[in-house]
């Protein structure tokens, strides 16, 4: 059943309905501390969670996939996407992202050029991967690939591929609602994904670093390697 937001009769108080201004007051104040006090707890555990990755080695993100090499039709895995002894670096988005995806490839590319110029031994396999495989097809990757650094490889695949690696990546993926003309959006997980030489997860970039701060992760990640 819908309710109006609207209404022409004035607004009524519910018998002992009336709450007074401190009873408010300290409504807002405890729920400000319960919202304060689960946020830390969530940073504790992801704090936790790092830790836990750091001493181990082995992070619960990444692993074996198969998708579609847009360049030559056929199928590409986490290990033979790579040229020999590359490290990769993958990024999820769609084609017709507006303004997100377009920014993160240019940093991918500029990242590539630093990383050229100042680091030759490190090489990188930069992954385009798409979470809209209803549209994105080998012919609409290809136009689009045009606009960015020729070094970026773009995949796509199946619906069924595309979700099996979004989900080994842990990457969040959720169409909206379509319009009248049939278009949508696609929200995602905003993430630069970092692999060895055999596409095992090394390390993320988020959207708030800058091409030097990753630049600088990657060159620390390989001396490690």
């Amino acid at each position: 059943m819908k309710t109006s937001l609207f209404s022409t009769s004035p607004p009524t108080t519910p018998q002992g309905a009336h709450i007074s201004l401190k009873t408010f007051l300290a409504a807002g104040a405890f729920s400000f501390a319960a919202v304060s006090f689960y946020k830390i707890q969530f940073e504790e555990k992801v704090t936790s969670m790092s830790k836990t990755v750091k001493t181990t080695g082995k992070a619960l993100v990444g692993g074996d996939w198969t998708m579609v090499d847009i360049t030559t039709g056929e199928l590409v895995t986490n290990e033979t996407v790579l040229e020999d002894g590359h490290f990769s670096l993958l990024y999820f988005g769609f084609a017709k992202c507006p303004d997100i995806c377009p920014s993160e490839l240019v940093k991918v590319g500029k990242v590539l050029d630093t990383m050229k110029k100042k680091h030759k031994h490190i090489k990188i396999t930069p992954v385009f991967v798409t979470v809209d495989p209803a549209r994105d097809s080998i012919k609409q990757l290809k136009l689009y690939g045009k606009d960015f650094h020729p070094d970026i490889k773009f995949v796509t695949g199946t619906p069924e591929m595309v979700k099996k690696m979004t989900k080994k990546y842990r990457v969040y993926v959720s169409k909206a609602d379509e319009e009248d003309d049939g278009d949508y959006l696609v929200d995602h997980s905003i993430v630069l994904y970092f692999g060895g030489k055999k596409g095992e997860f090394l390390d993320f970039f988020s959207q708030s670093m800058k091409p030097s701060d990753i630049c600088n992760k990657i060159v620390e990640q390989t001396e490690k390697y």
